[in-house]
């Protein structure tokens, strides 16, 4: 079977035959052998198979729970988010220190699926989710043009559109997550997140449009503590990843340098083809001391070289 699948590749609509040969031996194994391994398989076994986790005393059995509950949250809840976007989430959120005060917050919740899967973690990790949305769909965009230069694909926003009320969004996360860790927080951005005033360690910001990301960046990144994180799901949207490279709105609204954007265009690496996700960290200043060195860089303290070894293959 593996010797015809890979005779298959090469022979035009083999798709078919080699989703067959994946059924018999797995598709893991077929990735390994054509070559392009298993990202899927690679960062879920990061997750579960790490000390991701062990400073909550979270158990290599209770990753796989969640794991298990994340497929089934993003396939039985209407969801913008594969199951490996809560995946990476709850990986960040899992790896701050237990002594890192701070709540989580999500901005943009549609029905509730990647909220379920969040705060499945934070009752895990003992902290609060701020579920924050208009639960009335997105606000008026007039019509701005969206592009994805990755995929080449271009599109409009309607308002209203991706609504999740209220209630349904509630009932989903108390069927499928842990509502007891959650706060609702209805309204549209700009209004409702001036109220803000605990340490955030993590945000998820799913909102589509620049006017609100610019929104959400304005009242959550002074409140972020440091080496936060702050994901978004619009890193194919151009337009809206170009916010965290705005030097003008960071030094005038927040007074520091822009952060710069980690998936910028294509995301972070979930598939071989595209995913929607990346993010920026906060870091006010460079400690070298949480740095790692490259081999192939200059270093006035030492020989001039880095670490030696294979750093300078892990680093590219």
């Amino acid at each position: 079977i593996r010797a015809i699948a890979r005779l298959l590749m090469v022979v035009p609509g083999a798709r078919f035959a080699v989703r067959k040969a994946a059924a018999a031996i797995g598709p893991d194994e077929v990735g390994a052998f054509l070559g392009c391994g298993s990202l899927e398989a690679s960062l879920i076994d990061g997750f579960v198979n790490s000390k991701i986790g062990s400073e909550y005393g979270i158990s290599i059995e209770q990753k796989k729970t969640l794991i298990d509950q994340f497929r089934r949250n993003a396939c039985e809840i209407t969801s913008g988010t594969s199951f490996l976007v809560h995946v990476l989430l709850a990986k960040e959120l899992l790896s701050i220190p237990p002594n890192v005060e701070g709540h989580v917050i999500e901005c943009g919740c549609w029905k509730g699926a990647s909220t379920a899967s969040l705060s499945l973690a934070c009752r895990l990790t003992n902290r609060r989710l701020l579920v924050c949305d208009s639960f009335e769909g997105l606000p008026d965009d007039g019509m701005q043009l969206h592009t994805g230069m990755h995929l080449g694909n271009y599109g409009y926003y309607k308002q209203g559109m991706f609504c999740g009320a209220l209630a349904e969004v509630q009932r989903n996360v108390e069927g499928y997550g842990a509502i007891e860790v959650c706060d609702f927080v209805k309204g549209f951005f700009a209004g409702s997140l001036q109220g803000l005033s605990d340490p955030i360690v993590m945000a998820f910001l799913d909102v589509d449009l620049v006017s609100s990301t610019y929104d959400c960046l304005r009242s959550i990144w002074p409140l972020l503590v440091e080496n936060g994180c702050v994901y978004t799901d619009d890193a194919g949207d151009i337009d809206v990843v170009r916010c965290f490279f705005d030097d003008e709105w960071w030094r005038e609204t927040l007074d520091c340098q822009s952060p710069g954007y980690v998936g910028s265009g294509c995301g972070l690496p979930l598939n071989p083809r595209f995913s929607s996700i990346g993010y920026t960290r906060k870091q006010s200043k460079f400690d070298p001391k949480s740095w790692a060195r490259s081999s192939h860089l200059y270093y006035p303290d030492s020989d001039g070289t880095g670490t030696g070894g294979d750093s300078k293959a892990a680093t590219r």
